[in-house]
């Protein structure tokens, strides 16, 4: 080859990587150019769904683009969020997950289908206390008489949950352990069937994401035994947290959030960051996610990464800790 024909070459190559970052540049000023699809890994009815419809319109404005909820709900939310592990980097597919998801599945699964450093964080979108209710047959008007009652007849009663390895999960066995009871864990495929199954009377008691059962609260269908958070709720002030029922020192809040595949475009990312703070800022949705024990955060891309990494720390020697196990 002569020197020439060399020179030509090394101009073309050094050359490449300019066009290269122009067309990726114009690809992202035109995203997105399609429907997005938004993967809830729980079934609808539950606060995970409630959440995302919540935000669901406005991001779509935002967008200029559809945003099409998909529900997979199973396996603790491993179905749905391994679905979203595997999708394009391309912005067209975004992932709604939470604690469950994100921080305790990894420890409780032995192959959840996916790992956490496959996605790049969006926005952390809530952040939750939950609320323990249960069918209005239970002879007990609050938690501290409910645990008395299970501490005489350990086995007998139940709580439901979201699933395995679910926020609620986690904030059920630390209940459990916390206040040295014996309760039954029964879990569902999803918030939405958890609450289906305590009105039905299936199972006694619910560790509850509060958007899904505070309606039925308020109607009598259900009844509120305690609060998870540190203080009482605006929405249940008449409602004492577990702290108060007798069982010192117990606090549990959770959150939500959207991530996309590792490697989706930073403006890309950005892009669906606005789309989705914008949303939780609308004065309608704030107010029925607060009305909910729901607290719209909307922090961005590096705040929600470094909850993830602090609470990946946080909870695997927790989980050992209590024994938890998939039922």
């Amino acid at each position: 080859m002569s020197h020439p024909q060399r020179r030509h070459l090394l101009k073309a190559a050094a050359f490449l990587p300019l066009v290269a970052f122009t067309s990726y540049g114009r690809a992202d000023e035109k995203y997105p150019s399609k429907p997005i699809t938004l993967i809830v890994p729980q079934p609808a009815g539950g606060d995970a769904d409630v959440v995302c419809r919540s935000i669901q319109a406005r991001m779509q404005e935002v967008l200029g683009q559809a945003v099409v909820i998909d529900n997979r709900g199973g396996a603790g939310g491993n179905i749905g969020t391994a679905l979203g592990a595997k999708a394009p980097a391309d912005g067209y597919t975004v992932t709604f997950v939470n604690q469950g998801t994100m921080a305790f599945n990894p420890t409780l699964y032995p192959s959840p289908g996916y790992r956490v450093d496959a996605f790049a964080p969006v926005t952390w979108l809530t952040s939750i206390d939950l609320v323990i209710v249960a069918h209005p047959s239970v002879p007990a008007s609050n938690l501290r008489e409910f645990l008395a009652l299970a501490r005489k007849e350990p086995g007998k009663f139940t709580y439901g949950t979201a699933g395995n390895g679910s926020a609620n999960h986690l904030a059920g066995e630390m209940l459990k352990s916390m206040a040295k009871v014996d309760i039954t864990h029964v879990p569902y495929k999803g918030g939405g069937p958890a609450i289906v199954a305590a009105l039905g009377g299936e199972i006694a008691t619910v560790v509850a994401f509060p958007l899904a059962a505070i309606p039925h609260i308020k109607s009598g269908k259900l009844k509120a035994l305690a609060v998870t958070g540190k203080s009482r709720s605006k929405a249940l002030p008449d409602v004492p947290t577990v702290a108060e029922s007798g069982v010192p020192g117990y606090e549990f809040s959770s959150w939500m959030g959207l991530v996309v595949p590792k490697g989706t475009p930073e403006p890309v990312i950005q892009k669906l960051h606005a789309a989705a703070s914008a949303a939780l800022k609308q004065p309608e949705v704030a107010e029925r996610l607060s009305a909910g024990m729901t607290e719209p955060v909307g922090a961005g891309p590096r705040e929600f990464a470094d909850l993830i990494a602090r609470e990946g720390q946080r909870w695997p020697g927790m989980i050992r800790g209590f024994g938890m196990k998939v039922d």
